[in-house]
């Protein structure tokens, strides 16, 4: 039996006896950060994107994700696992609507606790085959691996550590693939919700019989030795369609 397990939970009563929080100089998690963090933790990431999408609808967001595939191979030339990510986000909503939306999806971001990665660390420790580590080492492990998991959402990081069928206890070049693209379209929901709306083209619409002799009339000023006939048509160019500002646009 490999004995990271009992170094993690050592490590673990240790750090919340002497804080109260988490992983001391990380800082406390508030109550409600907790909370949502135990939510999503339970769901599946793909849930939770689309559960995002629709918290910015509410708020009159709307949010498509675009993706795109990987194809990975080995390092003898042999096809890994096919998976996608995230490549943009196309957004439409008023600054405002942004903000708010902005809000909500910021939660669906929320990381676990250091502990309670610390928890699934050791889980997967314990069914999974790999080299024992015990004292320094273990703990050495579980703090780089911990620290790093924690930049994720917590549902991308349990499902990256116990929603899959590893063999042997993954490197964190194997990990850091996985939580990167199940992440993908929530932060590039958040950064789509970040920039500001675009400026709106102006309203316009075709020119009064008024505007269209003014425009006549500055055409045969500036051009006062040009065929009429070629003064008529560029007139009519310039003042085809709707060419003209609405006032304050």
């Amino acid at each position: 039996m490999k004995q990271i397990d009992l170094e993690i939970t050592t490590l673990q009563k240790a750090r919340h006896s002497k804080t109260g929080m988490q992983g001391g100089e990380r800082g406390a998690v508030t109550q409600s950060s907790t909370e949502v963090a135990a939510w999503l933790a339970s769901k599946a990431p793909a849930d939770m994107d689309r559960a995002a999408v629709s918290r910015a609808s509410s708020h009159g967001v709307t949010l498509g994700v675009k993706y795109e595939g990987r194809y990975p191979t080995g390092p003898n030339g042999e096809c890994l696992p096919s998976y996608e990510v995230a490549a943009s986000c196309e957004i439409h909503g008023t600054d405002a609507q942004r903000q708010a939306a902005k809000r909500d999806v910021e939660k669906f971001l929320t990381p676990a606790p250091v502990r309670a990665i610390e928890a699934w660390l050791a889980e997967l420790s314990v069914i999974t085959a790999g080299r024992g580590r015990e004292g320094f080492d273990a703990e050495l492990m579980v703090t780089a691996y911990a620290a790093r998991l924690a930049q994720f959402p917590a549902d991308v990081v349990r499902e990256a550590l116990l929603g899959r069928a590893w063999k042997w206890f993954p490197t964190w070049a194997e990990l850091e693939v996985i939580c990167k693209a199940k992440a993908s379209p929530r932060r590039h929901m958040l950064a789509a919700l970040s920039q500001p709306e675009p400026d709106h083209e102006p309203q316009r619409r075709q020119p009064t019989a008024e505007e269209r002799e003014r425009i006549a009339a500055l055409v045969a000023e500036q051009f006062p030795h040009a065929p009429r006939k070629w003064g008529n048509r560029a007139v009519a160019e310039v003042t085809s369609g709707d060419c003209m500002k609405e006032a304050g646009a």
